[in-house]
């Protein structure tokens, strides 16, 4: 018999355990994650609201921990996000699907009855192309399944070396207010489904750099945060008049300069970047990042 009950804080050590354990698995990768037990507790501190108020998990009854899903939600644009569902099952016995996607339907269940998720109907998942149940588990409950994405990663010595060249010199935002509103519009016309308000990556924990134009207009920026382990560039954008001449490697490398200068040293970076998007995988492998692995994400729209 298995019992579903919200987590505690002090879950926290068996859970990214477990999450740990199931992460170097393909077939249980959740994208939101890294590998280590470092990266995972760090992702877990990031979400809102508080790992634990957010969280449901699994238990046998011998008292093991059986699974665990967790949420995160920006409630200022109504979506969350679900941090799993990671099941602990017997790999290659007969009734391992049926275990794991009985499991997963009772932490959906339980999660969706928590208070911050109340009325929230923009869903989404995301996990490794080859994670077969989490396809499954998100068509039978109404997610559309989106453009895969690759992950590029940059790493110790070929990071090392791009670093200790000359930085390009940009603008940190949002310094004066004068590009503002022009990197608002900008964000806005490439990612008009975006993941954070303009405010949020302004003022939250964003580190966004921009390059100028000869005329002091904008021609491009890069934003992006720094984890456990590594440098994240998140959001990377061109004005159209200024694209194919270098703009977007500039902007990158100044973001990946400032990242290191505040946060100190990683052993990577990365980088998200949907499979059908060739102008920005060209320019991350021009800047030596090579791809990692491939994710793919499900989303329940309103």
């Amino acid at each position: 018999m298995t019992e579903i009950r919200p987590a505690t804080r002090d879950d926290l050590p068996a859970v990214v355990s477990l999450i740990t354990r199931l992460q170097a698995d393909p077939a249980h990768h959740i994208g939101f994650f890294g590998y280590s037990e470092e990266e995972i507790a760090d992702e877990l501190a990031g979400v809102q609201p508080e790992w634990h108020e957010g969280a449901v998990l699994a238990i046998a009854s011998s008292g093991a921990l059986r699974g665990v899903l967790s949420t995160d939600i920006n409630p200022e644009i109504g979506r969350a996000w679900l941090y799993g569902p990671h099941i602990d099952v017997p790999t290659g016995h007969p009734a391992t699907p049926q275990a794991w996607h009985t499991t997963a339907d009772m932490l959906y269940e339980a999660a969706l009855k928590l208070p911050h998720l109340r009325g929230v109907t923009d869903l989404n998942l995301y996990g490794h192309t080859e994670h077969r149940e989490l396809a499954e588990f998100a068509k039978r409950h109404g997610f559309a399944r989106e453009t895969p994405t690759r992950i590029f990663t940059l790493r110790g010595a070929d990071l090392r070396a791009t670093l200790t060249q000359e930085c390009v010199q940009v603008e940190r935002l949002p310094a004066d207010g004068s590009l503002n509103d022009q990197f608002i519009a900008l964000l806005r016309r490439c990612f008009p489904d975006t993941t954070y308000t303009p405010e949020q990556l302004l003022y939250g924990k964003h580190t966004v750099v921009a390059l100028r134009q000869a005329d002091g207009k904008l021609a491009g920026f890069a934003a992006g945060y720094t984890q456990e382990i590594e440098h994240l560039v998140d959001f990377v954008a061109v004005e159209p008049d200024m694209r194919c001449v270098g703009v977007g490697r500039r902007v990158v490398k100044g973001l990946l300069c400032e990242l290191d200068a505040e946060h100190g040293a990683k052993s990577q970076a990365a980088a998200v970047v949907r499979i059908d998007n060739d102008p920005s995988s060209t320019m991350f492998q021009r800047l030596g990042f090579t791809v990692d692995l491939e994710l793919v994400s499900y989303r329940r729209k309103p």
